[in-house]
């Protein structure tokens, strides 16, 4: 089997094109959304420290997240 990314341009046509792949039968439709699955289960406790010798506040990370430019 062979494999193709495609990239719809128009949001609007995107489920359009799924369901005519889906419908034909000619494709096997995976992982529409973009995101990629892991197979092993996060561990939340391996996170803990993360922020330790961060001199920042909830709200400072707030800020800095709501301003990002994608």
């Amino acid at each position: 089997m062979n494999t193709v990314t495609l990239s719809v341009k128009n949001k609007e046509k995107f489920s359009f094109v799924l369901e005519l792949l889906r419908q034909l039968k000619i494709a096997e439709v995976k992982n529409t959304n973009g995101v990629r699955k892991s197979n092993h289960k996060y561990d939340f406790f391996k996170s803990a420290g993360l922020w330790k010798d961060r001199n920042i506040t909830a709200e400072q990370l707030r800020e800095e997240a709501w301003q990002r430019k994608r």
